[in-house]
């Protein structure tokens, strides 16, 4: 009996201690931070968080896990998240943004110009100069025979005073004589060529040439002058094209170098050569920064356009999380300043060389028109003069009418127009206000407003180059792009630019669109996350969101306005992985 009872007394202590180490347990799991499922991956502290949240919040430190955001808040709270595997870094009182987004680059076009040279010349545009037609004919055959029989020859000329009247005045004749063993096509711009023979028999096998509607002589012999709808076809689907793998390293060496300056989200419309390559990087972990990308291979100068629409369904939205589309674009609706196509009258002179590409029956507008009216999203499209705007707004607002849209749907769809170069005028922001249209501005063309008012007049250089706080004062919506190989690497002198909207002169130009720096942060930051539609993963440091963001060099918030300009990054985080460590150097 005295053994059971000692057994008894026993048991009950074991069972007493089991449920005192309970109860103890749970009582410090309940004493722990909520988030602490497990420890953070990284913690910044002691620095100047600007989260450029609703309320523009400023904290001391932030906590990531798993890529995205844990918490922000104040040293203390934050550093308790951290265990000991825990990278912390110390931000020594240093600003931290959220990553960048631009929304109109064309980086990888950039990249080919920066570096095929030296890592794979095969790569590499062909440009031929000439003062005369004659010259770029000579100039064509000596480029003609450094190429083996049967391979492609697709050259640029230049200048294009010179190559407009090679076009108007040359044939398929001519480029047979300087090319006669490849098939060769020479460019002026991307809508204005001219092929040789060899190279019009491969399209021929393809195509109809009813089709085509090819330009002929008096005689009915094709001239191989070629426009828009058919110059495509030949990038698209006849020019060998360069492989993915080719592609992809020169792509990526550009990708670093814009993520070192602080971008971690870019955007741009894509030719299917490119989608190819960027498609291949992502599956193979090779895209330090996000892409958030406009489809033009099927919409872009397609004389089928209107069935791909039919046949492409709606993608928009889809992707990764490194790599996803967010509308189509037509390419272009008119040319880079001096093309610019504009409502004004100026001399003769200057409206001859205006580039008016976009109609709405035209290639490129049918295509457009069967886009917005299959409910796609407009994004991604040069629009640089205000009449070429008013073509793409008519596109948008009839396609949507005959389609049975309401306001509110054709709102939702978040159409954009880019580059602000001389729109939108007044009426054409109270247009877009209406539509829900955002404006993707480049501050770029501030610096050449002196070109607008020598060829138009001084009040249009103020009124319409960049209106930024005339868009958001009528209550519309802009966002920010660089949309330039060597200022999109120097993203805060752009940022700068539309603060101070000097040109490289110290001239201001258009004083009363001058921003402040809050408002210009949030047009390359959280306002910028709705254009490449991730509002909900990117734009500010708040929690649950990608941990994308840049420690600078400089406080944002404090410098001189001319100060912002020099303000570098000396780290930039994607998805809390660092890409780029300046404090090492």
């Amino acid at each position: 009996m005295k053994s059971i009872g000692i057994f008894r007394r026993k048991s009950f202590c074991l069972l007493l201690a089991i449920a005192i180490a309970l109860i103890s347990g749970q009582a410090a799991a309940q004493s722990l931070p909520a988030e602490v499922i497990r420890y953070a991956d990284m913690v910044l502290h002691n620095g100047k968080i600007i989260t450029v949240d609703a309320t523009f919040s400023i904290a001391q430190a932030i906590a990531v896990r798993d890529g995205k955001i844990l918490r922000v808040g104040r040293d203390a709270e934050i550093l308790s998240l951290a265990g000991p595997n825990t990278r912390r870094i110390n931000l020594q009182g240093r600003a931290l943004i959220p990553g960048l987004i631009d929304t109109h680059s064309h980086l990888h076009e950039y990249g080919l110009d920066r570096y095929a040279a030296e890592m794979n010349p095969s790569l590499l545009e062909i440009k031929i100069e000439g003062r005369t037609e004659e010259e770029m004919l000579e100039r064509l055959a000596q480029v003609a025979k450094t190429k083996k029989p049967g391979e492609w020859l697709i050259t640029r000329i230049r200048p294009r005073s010179v190559a407009d009247g090679f076009v108007n005045h040359r044939t398929r004749l001519d480029l047979d004589k300087a090319a006669p063993n490849n098939p060769t096509m020479v460019h002026v711009t991307d809508t204005k060529a001219m092929a040789n023979t060899k190279a019009l028999e491969q399209l021929l096998k393809r195509y109809d040439p009813k089709v085509l509607e090819l330009p002929r002589n008096s005689e009915g012999e094709y001239t191989g002058r070629i426009g828009a709808g058919v110059s495509l076809i030949f990038y698209e689907e006849i020019i060998p094209k360069p492989k993915p793998e080719d592609l992809a390293p020169i792509y990526l060496k550009e990708l670093e170098l814009w993520g070192a300056a602080g971008i971690t989200t870019w955007s741009s419309s894509l030719g299917s050569e490119a989608i190819s390559a960027f498609h291949y990087m992502d599956q193979k972990g090779e895209m330090p920064i996000r892409l958030a990308y406009t489809n033009e291979a099927g919409y872009r100068d397609n004389i089928f356009g209107e069935s791909f629409v039919s046949r492409f369904g709606n993608l928009i939205g889809h992707g990764t999380d490194r790599f996803w589309l967010i509308g189509i674009s037509s390419g272009s609706t008119d040319s880079s300043y001096p093309g610019v196509c504009t409502t004004l009258s100026p001399n003769p002179k200057i409206k001859a060389r205006e580039d008016c590409r976009l109609t709405i029956d035209n290639v490129r507008g049918r295509a457009a028109y069967a886009a917005v009216k299959s409910g796609l999203r407009i994004a991604g499209t040069h629009s640089a003069g205000d009449k070429a705007t008013d073509v793409l707004m008519d596109i948008i607002e009839k396609a949507s009418a005959e389609a049975g849209f309401s306001l509110e749907q054709i709102r939702a769809k978040n159409h954009a127009i880019d580059h602000c170069t001389m729109n939108p005028r007044p009426d054409q922001i109270e247009r877009a206000k209406k539509l829900n249209i955002m404006w993707s501005c480049a501050p770029k063309y501030l610096l050449r407003a002196e070109n607008v008012m020598r060829d138009y007049d001084e009040a249009t250089a103020h009124r319409w180059v960049v209106p930024v706080q005339s868009i958001l004062d009528a209550g519309g919506r802009a966002v920010w792009q660089q949309d330039d190989a060597d200022q999109g690497i120097k993203p805060f002198f752009g940022i700068s630019t539309l603060i101070t909207r000097k040109d490289e002169n110290g001239r201001i130009w258009g004083a009363r669109n001058a921003i402040d720096r809050k408002t210009a942060l949030m047009m390359a930051t959280r306002w910028a996350s709705e254009y490449v539609l991730r509002q909900n993963l990117l734009g500010s440091l708040e929690a649950g969101k990608w941990a994308d963001m840049v420690i600078l060099d400089q406080d944002f918030l404090t410098v001189s306005n001319e100060e912002i300009g020099k303000i570098t990054s000396l780290m930039t985080i994607v998805g809390g992985k660092v890409i780029y460590d300046g404090l090492k150097q």
